[in-house]
């Protein structure tokens, strides 16, 4: 016994065909490689982000703590952080009041923060060195 005609041609067109489920798997991997690109972007972004945040903290405590490193003008101070960071601060020549080679006048202090993927960062102060004011003659 054979089937009515519309169930045979019903039977026919069951399913996908082979086209349909190769274009729908192309589309599949498209998206799934577009999700892993912006996956590693947000990685590396984050990343970023994380060492930049680690080079201002480490910047500012080395510019805060100018006095217990005890630079003289010319000298500089390097070091590496707990985390990885090498730092170095490099105090410049006085300007301003005070003779040559007093030691005496407005000093520029750089640091700089080096994180381990190689990127710089910079940061500047100046303090005053040398008596606040004269001793009066006696």
């Amino acid at each position: 016994m054979t089937p009515p005609l519309e169930k045979r041609a019903r039977d026919k067109t069951a399913g996908f065909s082979i086209i349909e489920v190769l274009v729908a798997f192309v589309i599949l991997s498209m998206v799934v490689t577009l999700c892993l690109q912006v996956y590693a972007s947000s990685a590396k972004s984050e990343s970023m982000a994380h060492w930049s945040e680690e080079a201002h903290i480490v910047l500012r405590d080395r510019l805060a703590a100018l006095a217990t490193l005890e630079l003289q003008p010319g000298q500089q101070a390097e070091g590496v952080a707990a985390d990885g960071l090498r730092w170095t601060v490099l105090a410049g020549q006085p300007i301003g009041n005070g003779d040559v080679g007093s030691g005496r006048g407005v000093v520029w202090f750089t640091a700089q923060v080096t994180d381990p993927t190689g990127r710089v960062y910079t940061a500047s102060t100046s303090r005053w060195l040398g008596e606040t004011f004269p001793e009066e003659a006696q």
